[in-house]
C-alpha cells in the first residue's frame, strides 16, 4: 500500500503542477497542499516527504463522530482558505479503517468536496478494504466510485501472504504520465498495444504478487473468504 500511496501522491502533485514537477522540480512552483485526517497511516507522511511536498503542507482536517471522520465542511473551508492565500491544493487522502482505531471517512462527502475543487482523491483502505467483498459492509465506503485511486492489502485481512496489495485507478493514463520513463533499453516492439506495468509504479521490476492472490481465491473461493470476514466481525 505504501508504494501505491506514493504513486497517488506523485500523480496528484503532477496534476496540480500541470505535469511540470518531474521536469522542472518544485523550486519556484506554488506551494502544494494535501489534505487528510490524523487517522491515516504513516505511509501517507512518508509519501508526502518523498514527493517533496513537505510535512508542513499535509493539512490535518478535524475529525468528529464515532468513526473519527474528516469534517467535510472543515475540509472545504481549508481548501478555500489555502487558495485565497495563494497556495496550491493538490489532493485529498481519505481512509477507510485507520490503523489505530479504525477511523473511517465519509467517502461520498469527501469525494463531493474533491470534485467541487477539482482535486485528486486517494482512498487508503489498507486493512478494512478486504471487508468490502461482503455486500453488507460496503456502506462503509459508499461513494468510493468518486475516488481517483484506492488501495487495500489482502495480506492484512484476506489471508494472503505478505506482501500483496490491490490498487484501483480511475484514470491509469494519469499514473502512466507521472511515472513512465522510456530509455532505449526499455523500448519494445508493439509497446503501444500492451500494458507495461513498469510504467505504473516507482520500481521498474515487479514480483508476481498476483499469483498468491490467485491461489487464495482458488483455495477458499469468494464465499469462503466472505465467511471468514463475517466470522471475524461477529
Amino acid at each position: 500500500a505504501s508504494s501505491a500511496t506514493l504513486a497517488a501522491v506523485l500523480t496528484m502533485r503532477e496534476r496540480a503542477l500541470d505535469w511540470q514537477g518531474n521536469k522542472k522540480g518544485l523550486a519556484g512552483q506554488g506551494k502544494l497542499r494535501v489534505y487528510s485526517s490524523d487517522q491515516v497511516h504513516t505511509s501517507i507522511d512518508r509519501a508526502i516527504w518523498v514527493s517533496g511536498i513537505g510535512e508542513e503542507n499535509l493539512v490535518r482536517i478535524p475529525v468528529s463522530g464515532r468513526f473519527r471522520a474528516m469534517d467535510p465542511a472543515a475540509l472545504d473551508a481549508a481548501i478555500v482558505a489555502d487558495r485565497a492565500a495563494g497556495l496550491l491544493p493538490a489532493g485529498i487522502i481519505a481512509c477507510v479503517g485507520g490503523t489505530s482505531i479504525g477511523g473511517t471517512d465519509d467517502i461520498a462527502a469527501v469525494a463531493a468536496v474533491a470534485e467541487r475543487h477539482g482535486l485528486y482523491l486517494h482512498v487508503d483502505a489498507a486493512w478494512a478494504g478486504s471487508a468490502m467483498i461482503c455486500p453488507e459492509y460496503r456502506h462503509f465506503w459508499a461513494g468510493v466510485e468518486g475516488a481517483d485511486s484506492i488501495v487495500f492489502n489482502p495480506h492484512k485481512w484476506l489471508g494472503a501472504q505478505f506482501d500483496c496489495s490491490i490498487q484501483f485507478i480511475r484514470q491509469p493514463e494519469d499514473l502512466v504520465r507521472t511515472l513512465a520513463i522510456k530509455p532505449e533499453f526499455l523500448k519494445t516492439l508493439g509497446h503501444d498495444g500492451i500494458i507495461n506495468y513498469s510504467e505504473w509504479s516507482v520500481p521498474l521490476g515487479r514480483r508476481f504478487r498476483a499469483l498468491k492472490l490467485w491461489f487464495l481465491l482458488r483455495a477458499y473461493g469468494l464465499e469462503g473468504l466472505r465467511a471468514m470476514i463475517r466470522n471475524h466481525v461477529a
